[in-house]
């Protein structure tokens, strides 16, 4: 398993966008349909990825078995504020620990050396996975939308020896 960094290459990064939609869609079938058929989500999704790589403060890490995406990690970071946008790993590599453990490890090790002092994130309310996550990291939910949780906290734990 290996990682690349396309924050600073972002034309590198078009032809993986189609195949980081396979696994968000995928994942996000179960826990929160949208209604649409693939195809409309797959132009709304193209739309806001193209308006994300205009984003100076986004991070984009992408895992790969080989040539094989196994998953990524979109964040930001700024004013001493770290946003978890999407950690999504593909159904094939969901539970061998390696592919996750690596992402949020480098988006971890980008937020200290930023001395990041608050984390953010926002999951949907049928993904307890992810919210047992956020709460390992010591985030608490400070807002409830119709379909998910807004969560925050401190960035202490990341300077934990």
């Amino acid at each position: 398993m290996n990682l690349r960094d396309f924050t600073r290459d972002r034309d590198a990064l078009a032809p993986f966008l189609p195949h980081m939609f396979e696994i968000i869609s995928q994942n996000m079938r179960e826990i929160a349909p949208t209604g649409n058929t693939l195809e409309e989500d797959r132009v709304l999704w193209e739309q806001a990825m193209q308006e994300e790589l205009r984003n100076p403060d986004k991070h984009w890490v992408l895992a790969f078995s080989g040539e094989t995406l196994a998953g990524y990690v979109l964040y930001r970071i700024a004013e001493g504020v770290l946003r978890m946008d999407e950690i999504q790993i593909a159904k094939a590599y969901q539970g061998d620990k390696k592919t996750f453990a690596l992402l949020k490890g480098r988006m971890l090790d980008d937020a200290r050396m930023a001395k990041v002092r608050e984390l953010r994130a926002y999951t949907n309310k049928k993904c307890e996975k992810a919210q047992g996550i956020l709460h390992g990291m010591g985030l608490s939910v400070i807002g409830e939308t119709p379909r998910g949780f807004r969560y925050a906290g401190g960035a202490e734990k990341l300077y934990e020896a």
